[in-house]
């Protein structure tokens, strides 16, 4: 017996609903529009943080309905654009990382999602399995606790390495929200 998810943390949900545009760092994030995700990490990242990116995106993502691709080059312009960008820069101190659509590709659906992660790592550590979940949870379409339909917190660690929480597993919730979306 399949049990429903505990939450519909996939966007567009009843709390979070914005149109997806084509948007600039802080714009929110939407669906991908495949279930091949394809992945490049620029030459921002340390290679350390390289290898933490592709084990996250292989140990939780690669067991869904999507078909992880981590790619040697990026494609940034045309129909067939890589779908997740990863970036290292500096951010606002204590801020992990951020994640945005750049080329909306409809109006619940983005081409393209850059990922950034901060460079500063004072008082945060270095990116880890959870923070790289997280993060591309979102370019996934996946949403915080309070943005889910019912809510739920944002140390919900039930929602998997959506919570604040360092949560080191994409999460029974995530993946069949993932799932029923690709």
């Amino acid at each position: 017996m399949v049990q429903a998810a505990l939450t519909d943390n996939m966007y567009p949900t009843g709390n979070y609903f914005h149109t997806c545009v084509d948007g600039e760092m802080g714009d929110g994030f939407c669906q991908t529009d495949n279930k091949t995700l394809t992945i490049y990490r620029e030459g921002s990242l340390s290679s350390a943080e390289k290898n933490t990116i592709s084990r996250a995106a292989r140990d939780y993502f690669g067991p869904t309905d999507l078909v992880v691709k981590i790619q040697s080059s990026g494609v940034y312009r045309g129909s067939a654009e890589t779908d997740v960008v990863y970036k290292a820069k500096t951010l606002s101190r204590g801020k992990i990382g951020i994640t945005w659509c750049d080329d909306a590709s409809s109006t619940k659906k983005c081409d393209q999602h850059y990922i950034v992660f901060n460079k500063d790592h004072t008082g945060i550590g270095s990116v880890n399995k959870s923070d790289a979940c997280h993060e591309t949870g979102h370019a996934v379409g996946l949403t915080h606790g309070p943005e889910a339909s019912p809510r739920l917190g944002l140390y919900d660690d039930r929602l998997g390495c959506m919570s604040y929480n360092d949560v080191y597993k994409l999460g029974a919730n995530n993946k069949e929200n993932i799932n029923a979306t690709y």
